[in-house]
């Protein structure tokens, strides 16, 4: 049926199409659950309950049917010297018998235009997997391959590790002994300690030293997205279907740095996630890391996953922390586009990016 002519045309979100959206999730992922109520509670909190705005949506419509759906939520981004709006897209999706179609193209321009009505001046987005098969999809939306998310994990069960890996039985009887004389010998983590006088704390919510510890740091960095707290305590504390934990390394009265990490069960295997590491100098970050490790041990992990920058400080606390490069299918390739000379020369240098897995869809 995929090649089938239909009938559609490209219009952007009217209140209601809530319901619509989710049969179209289910058509586009059916293996996952859903329990409707959850999914209207993660669906406000992501396109209404933004600080910088309503998401942009686009949808192609047939007869009443919503069969594709491209969106945007409203970010502010330092981009060189300047704060301004940009934002991620995000949910580019096709109903199974509609692709082929271009519903991509035209609902992409649509939402592009409505995006620079309210004033967003730049976008990026990460490629899924069902962008993978069309190579040149981006560059017919006017997007240029911009920079690209290495992955990072740290095994702390070895044999529980390589089962969500492999499934190669060979690997599996082997793997676990020769994980952990790798873990012993080569991947050891180095110890940490914070500057005298600073100590360790668990924070309920992002507050001005959050925003204070960004304006001594972001300078350092070219593409990123606006740490402060009004963002902090969106993506982070409000999110309605995953619990966060803050540790913030300082003093009372001024923070040196945080991590946002989380710890779940993901298909029978608890695994950890750190979604960002925010500091000012390496030592900070290194001694972050291992906290928000220890804390995924505590709580029965197999592994624990982050993503590096290559060439960074973060990065190379990461790999002082014993955390190992993941496979290179596992990189998250990140698109982009500008809509002034000005901007575009910036988000063009990969090496501007200041990117984490919390500023995925992943996280």
């Amino acid at each position: 049926m995929s090649g089938t002519p239909r009938k559609w045309i490209a219009r952007t979100y009217r209140e209601g199409d809530e319901e619509g959206i989710l049969e179209l999730w289910k058509a586009v992922y059916p293996d996952r659950r859903y329990v409707p109520q959850d999914w209207l509670a993660w669906w406000r909190w992501m396109y209404r309950d933004n600080p910088a705005g309503m998401g942009v949506i686009a949808l192609a419509d047939h007869d009443g049917k919503i069969i594709a759906h491209t969106a945007e939520i409203p970010m502010m981004m330092k981009i060189g010297d300047a704060d301004v709006l940009a934002a991620i897209g995000l949910d580019a999706m096709t109903h199974p018998d509609y692709r082929r179609q271009g519903t991509y193209a035209a609902t992409v321009e649509l939402r592009r235009q409505e995006s620079q009505k309210r004033g967003i001046r730049a976008e990026y987005a990460f490629r899924s997997k069902f962008s993978y098969a069309y190579p040149g999809l981006s560059g017919k939306v006017g997007m240029f391959d911009a920079a690209t998310l290495p992955k990072v994990f740290r095994p702390l069960d070895w044999r529980a590790t390589l089962a969500t890996q492999t499934g190669n039985k060979l690997v599996m009887a082997l793997g676990p002994a020769a994980g952990r004389l790798l873990t012993a010998v080569v991947l050891r983590p180095a110890g940490t300690r914070l500057p005298e006088g600073m100590t360790l704390s668990q924070a309920d919510r992002f507050d001005d030293r959050f925003d204070q510890l960004w304006a001594r740091v972001s300078g350092r960095y070219r593409a990123a997205l606006s740490r402060k707290k009004e963002y902090l305590n969106w993506r982070y504390v409000a999110v309605p279907d995953r619990h966060y934990t803050i540790l913030a390394s300082g003093r009372p009265d001024a923070i040196s740095g945080y991590v946002v990490f989380s710890c779940a069960d993901a298909d029978g295997t608890i695994t950890g996630l750190i979604a960002e590491v925010v500091a000012e100098s390496q030592p900070v970050a290194e001694h972050l890391i291992a906290a928000a490790v220890q804390r995924c041990r505590e709580g029965k992990a197999a592994l624990v996953w982050g993503a590096r920058l290559a060439d960074t400080p973060l990065a190379a606390a990461y790999k002082r922390q014993g955390f190992i490069a993941a496979p290179r299918s596992k990189t998250k390739l990140v698109t982009a586009c500008a809509f002034s000379p000005e901007l575009d020369a910036e988000l063009r240098k990969p090496d501007a990016w200041f990117l984490q897995m919390g500023d995925s869809d992943e996280a």
